[in-house]
């Protein structure tokens, strides 16, 4: 298992979603971010699959803690996702504040915890985050 995510755009249910490629916003907006778990060792893009990975479903009452990294140690968020919908467990959601310093193109480092099985992995290039002082 190696442990990825893919963005989703558009997201109105747990059936009416499209996967995208990245996410783009501005520092200081407050938004929710979609994010569907996989396992990026199954069905990869060399293998023709597009997109890549394979969706991936954590067993009931799992948590999933999701850092959003950045070189600046104090534009670096921490926090936990939720599930947002009950007929897919492979959908989570991540909540960004406006007072949320995070900018860049962070890499998003998952810590997924079923019970006592604890899966860690990190999805890149997933995020760009424009800064309020370029505009």
């Amino acid at each position: 298992m190696l442990l990825s995510a893919r963005v989703l755009k558009d997201v109105s249910s747990v059936n009416s979603f499209q996967h995208d490629l990245n996410l783009s916003w501005t520092q200081g907006d407050a938004l929710d971010v979609y994010i569907q778990l996989l396992d990026a060792s199954l069905d990869r893009a060399d293998q023709g699959f597009n997109p890549g990975g394979r969706r991936f479903c954590p067993a009931a009452a799992s948590t999933l803690s999701v850092v959003l990294e950045n070189l600046d140690d104090a534009k670096k968020i921490t926090r936990m996702a939720t599930q947002p919908f009950a007929g897919d467990a492979s959908i989570w959601k991540l909540v960004i504040n406006a007072s949320d310093k995070i900018q860049g193109t962070p890499q998003m480092r998952l810590t997924l915890t079923e019970g006592a099985k604890v899966t860690r992995g990190v999805a890149k290039m997933l995020f760009r985050v424009q800064s309020q002082e370029n505009l």
